[in-house]
């Protein structure tokens, strides 16, 4: 058994020496690689912070052109309103001068139309009358 036990000792001894030998370099590998991504990550911080400031000042600036734009939508919303009222007293005095004028026009059209077809009615008489020849022989008496 102590060959046994020897055995097992040396083999034990064997596997913690290549198990050191093959942890160290992996671990200083891994120690390497884990410094280059603290670096990088170093970087890319610094790199987030311009890019959050910018995105901050550019947030700033939209912020300030949607109030302008509301703004000028509140002015162009005035205006119209303005507008709007001032065209529907334009219609308000349109339709009044319309009833104001409308009739007196309209009564005007009737006489002239009522004068017309009495003019064209007289004129026919005094049409017919010189041409009827009984009419002409008596003138000449």
């Amino acid at each position: 058994m102590s060959n046994a036990l020897q055995v097992a000792l040396f083999l034990a001894s064997v596997a913690v020496v290549v198990f050191v030998a093959i942890f160290i370099p992996a671990f200083l590998v891994l120690c390497q690689r884990a410094s280059c991504a603290a670096r990088q990550l170093e970087e890319v911080k610094a790199d987030l912070k311009l890019v959050i400031q910018d995105t901050r000042t550019v947030m700033q600036r939209v912020n300030e052109l949607a109030n302008r734009a509301h703004q000028q939508m509140d002015e162009v919303d005035r205006m119209v309103r303005t507008a709007r009222g001032w065209s529907d007293r334009a219609d308000r005095i349109v339709g009044e001068v319309g009833d104001i004028v409308e009739a007196p026009i309209f009564s005007v059209a009737r006489i002239i139309g009522i004068v017309q077809e009495g003019l064209h009615s007289f004129l026919n008489a005094v049409t017919r009358r010189n041409h009827q020849p009984g009419l002409k022989e008596e003138r000449n008496r």
